[in-house]
């Protein structure tokens, strides 16, 4: 793998966000890891949001795990790096699994908990779900194009059987771009257009 990333607790919390990320993943072209720590506090919140159950949330991370084999760091891996990282108190956790598994980026929206004087001594960057995604669509847009027209179809599967209203990669695209991911979202509308002639 040319480089790897890890996924912060807050960027799996909105599912479209979620979603996207793992498509990114799904195109291979980086190594995808997060801990089971991180895993349960994305669960907590939206199980207390009122937004998901702990029988979904479980199903869910099955579902990444058996998708991502390696991605999961043992806590034993990192526990012992924990106390001597210099971020924010709450997301050490987070560093010390990022720097004991030697990944490149963490992928987060909590920039201010991970300042750069507690980067720089582990070569390690953090960036937001949107310009990471953008990054990973640009090393392969057919690839990621791809994986995303197939996640669209099977969330629409899902969407028909629940009474929900259609999901399209145009109308995922559009959503993505008018909110939370708009540079991505602009990007792969584009490509979609192009690739519909």
């Amino acid at each position: 793998m040319p480089f790897s990333a890890l996924y912060d607790a807050c960027v799996l919390y909105p599912f479209e966000i979620r979603d996207v990320l793992m498509v990114a993943a799904r195109t291979r072209y980086f190594a995808v890891y997060w801990t089971d720590e991180i895993l349960e506090e994305c669960a907590r919140n939206l199980i207390a949001d009122g937004r998901a159950t702990r029988s979904g949330m479980d199903r869910m991370f099955r579902d990444m795990k058996d998708l991502y084999r390696r991605a999961t760091i043992p806590r034993s891996d990192y526990e012992h790096l924990i106390e001597a990282m210099t971020c924010n108190k709450d997301d050490r956790h987070v560093l010390a699994a990022a720097v004991a598994k030697k990944v490149d980026v963490i992928v987060t929206y909590n920039h201010r908990h991970f300042p750069v004087a507690s980067l720089a001594p582990h070569d390690l960057e953090t960036q937001d779900p949107d310009e990471f995604t953008r990054d990973v669509l640009d090393l392969g847009p057919d690839v990621f194009l791809s994986e995303f027209i197939t996640r669209s179809c099977q969330r629409n599967v899902w969407a028909t059987q629940n009474g929900k209203p259609e999901v399209t990669p145009i109308r995922t695209a559009q959503y993505l771009a008018d909110g939370p991911m708009p540079k991505t979202g602009s990007l792969i509308l584009k490509a979609l257009r192009r690739a519909k002639g």
